[in-house]
Formats: structure tokens, C-alpha cells, sequence
């Protein structure tokens, strides 16, 4: 009876409750909790713009992000801050997969035992994108005196590899023999004359004579090259084909002769700059600098410098900034892509993708606006 009572008198209660706060009650009872579709479907947008914009992510524009901030405090809706971080994890999860191994070949000559400065750049930047992909990178070296490129293939067989990108120091024939057919492969500048695999290369011909063409801008009329032959051969004369290609065909620097040397020595590069009195000269090694200086020339006022391979120097200086990260990156997604698509041994039709270089100011370079005005072109 008691209980029959207390019960009658606790509805009597929600009824003058209800009475009274009618509007609120009713607001409790009607509210729902709003999602992220909902939220999207309000906004105008698709779900992953407005998961974005809440989560805080670079790529959506801030007045887009204010919108939907603005309409999710309108809706009363709360990111779950715990599930966004738990989703955040699973996703990365998922890319984090080891998918094979690849191996980066470095093939060492006599000028060049191992891999040079720039070179070990491309390896690191290869390394990570590799990592990205899904791939392990290991880097071995060939020696072609003490080894074959067949007992290379049967090594790299037995460790699993699938994809082989090969770093040379100069173009040779040391890979004959090597079992193209069981691996992906590509390769960073050329390994040969004839073109086997795919290459990547920066597009040196082009980016000296843009460089050339802002030089000369500069005011720069007495422009000289110089380089060690190794260096030129490597990369089939093309650093010397686009600079006498740019005196005859582009003019404005001058006629100076090319000075290539086995070795660079200071006596030798002194003597030829006497003789020709260049006010600017190009080359792969920024000790001519120093050499300059120690001869009583003042860099750059009476002669500047402009380094062939900014990524090399050893002072700080103008020059071409010749993209290592970017071949290294570029030389992994080729092979990774060749894998993807089942496709093994030489192919067809080899492609090569040129990449530009970047001009690089630096203290050995006259500043835009100082010096004479730049010469009218034949």
C-alpha cells in the first residue's frame, strides 16, 4: 500500500515537474547526439573534409575550418578525442608494412673507391623512402675485381631482394652478366653508353645552360669552365657540351678555352686563369677559392666562382644545387613501381627521368644589381 502510494506521489511530481519545465524537459528528451555525418551533410561537405578540419590537419583552408567549426558548436558536436588518436594509430598501422627488400649497388672504380658525399645524400633519402613504402634497403658495394655480377645476382637472390637500384661512378660495362631478369632495376646517372635500364639523371645540360643564362644576366662576360675529366666523362661530356654549345650558339661569355685535367692542380688552374683572365669560373672544385685568394684575386670582385655541384662544396659559395634527396627518392618509387606492376628484367623501352637542377646564391657570386650591365647576345 505504502509502495502504491509513494509510487502515485512521484508521478504527481514529474507531472508538476513537467509543468513547470516543460521546455526543458522536452529538450532533453528530444536531443540526439549529433555524428560526423550529420555534421557533414549540415556543412555541405564529405565526412573526411569535416574529420580533417576538426582534427586539425594542414590541408584544409582555415575559413573551411572555421565554418565547420562554427556549425559543429551550433550542432553540439564533440570530437572523441580518445577514437581520433585509436584511428590515428590503426591507419598508421596499416602503411607500416614490410612488403620485400630492395638494395642500393654502389659500383666502385679507382677514381672512385666509395661513394662520394652527394652520393652517400641519395643512399640516406633512398633509405627513407624506402622505409616509407613498405621496403627494407640494404647498400652493398661491387668491386668488379674481386667479384662477378653474376655472384652479385645469386647474392642478392639469397637475401631476398627484389628491386636493385645501382650507383656508378663512371660509365662501364662491369654489370655484363648480371641476371637482369630476376629483379627490378634502375639506376641513378648512367651506367653505360647504350641505355639498359631506367635512369635517373639530373638533366645537366639543361641546368648549366640556364645557369649560363643567369650568369650572363649577371653581367658576366668572360665565363671559363674548368673540371677534373672524370667528372665529365661520368655524365657522357655533358657539362662541357652544353657550355661550348652555350659560347657558340648563345654567346655573351666569352670564347675562354676549357681547361680538363686528370686532377685539378692549383698551378695548372692559376697558370690557365692568367692567361685568359676570366671574371667568373666554374668548376667542381670550390678550393679554386682559395687558390684565387692565396694569388692575390679578389672573389668574387675580380673573378667569382660558381660551383658545378653545390652539394659537394667545402665553403660556403654560389652553384647548382643537383637534387641528391630527390634521385635517391626518385630511384626507389621507379623500382618499387616496377614491382608493383610484376614487371622484372630489361625492359623494352628504358626510360630516363630528368630532373633540374637548382641555382643556389652564395658569397662567391657578385649580388643581382652590382657590376656591369650584361652583354646584348650575338
Amino acid at each position: 500500500m505504502m509502495l502504491g502510494r509513494r509510487l502515485d506521489l512521484d508521478a504527481k511530481e514529474i507531472a508538476l515537474a513537467r509543468g513547470r519545465h516543460g521546455s526543458t524537459f522536452a529538450c532533453v528528451a528530444t536531443m540526439q547526439k549529433v555524428s560526423l555525418s550529420t555534421l557533414a551533410a549540415k556543412c555541405g561537405m564529405s565526412a573526411s573534409t569535416v574529420s580533417r578540419a576538426l582534427s586539425g590537419h594542414a590541408n584544409v583552408r582555415a575559413d573551411v575550418r572555421q565554418r565547420i567549426e562554427a556549425e559543429a558548436r551550433r550542432q553540439g558536436y564533440s570530437r572523441n578525442q580518445l577514437v581520433g588518436s585509436l584511428m590515428s594509430y590503426v591507419r598508421a598501422a596499416r602503411t607500416e608494412r614490410f612488403l620485400g627488400n630492395l638494395a642500393m649497388v654502389h659500383i666502385a672504380s679507382p677514381e672512385q673507391p666509395e661513394p662520394r658525399p652527394m652520393q652517400q645524400i641519395m643512399i640516406d633519402a633512398a633509405r627513407r623512402r624506402a622505409t616509407e613504402l613498405g621496403f627494407h634497403l640494404d647498400v652493398l658495394r661491387f668491386n668488379h675485381v674481386n667479384d662477378s655480377a653474376l655472384a652479385l645476382g645469386r647474392m642478392l637472390q639469397a637475401r631476398g631482394v627484389q628491386g636493385v637500384v645501382f650507383l656508378y661512378s663512371k660509365p662501364t660495362d662491369i654489370t655484363r652478366g648480371f641476371p637482369w631478369e630476376r629483379f627490378a632495376a634502375a639506376e641513378i646517372d648512367y651506367g653505360s653508353n647504350s641505355l639498359q635500364i631506367h635512369t635517373i639523371v639530373i638533366d645537366h645540360y639543361l641546368t648549366l645552360t640556364n645557369a649560363l643564362l643567369e650568369l650572363r644576366s649577371r653581367g658576366y662576360a668572360r665565363i671559363g669552365l674548368f673540371i677534373e675529366r672524370y667528372k665529365d666523362t661520368r655524365l657522357m661530356n655533358k657539362w662541357s657540351a652544353a657550355f661550348r654549345s652555350f659560347q657558340e650558339s648563345q654567346g655573351g661569355i666569352g670564347h675562354l678555352p676549357l681547361l680538363l685535367e686528370e686532377v685539378m692542380a692549383p698551378a695548372v688552374f692559376l697558370a690557365w686563369h692568367r692567361r685568359h683572365n676570366p671574371d667568373l669560373v666554374i668548376g667542381h672544385v670550390d678550393q679554386a677559392v682559395v687558390w684565387l685568394r692565396q694569388a692575390g684575386v679578389r672573389v668574387p670582385g675580380k673573378t667569382a666562382f660558381f660551383n658545378l655541384n653545390w652539394n659537394e662544396r667545402t665553403r660556403a659559395c654560389a652553384g647548382l644545387d643537383l637534387r641528391a634527396e630527390l634521385q635517391g627518392t626518385a630511384a626507389v618509387e621507379s623500382v618499387v613501381a616496377q614491382i608493383q606492376r610484376n614487371e622484372r628484367g630489361l625492359p623494352s623501352d628504358p626510360h630516363t627521368v630528368m630532373l633540374s637542377g637548382r641555382w643556389m646564391e652564395g658569397p662567391t657570386l657578385r649580388s643581382r644589381g652590382k657590376g656591369i650591365s650584361a652583354p646584348a647576345p650575338r
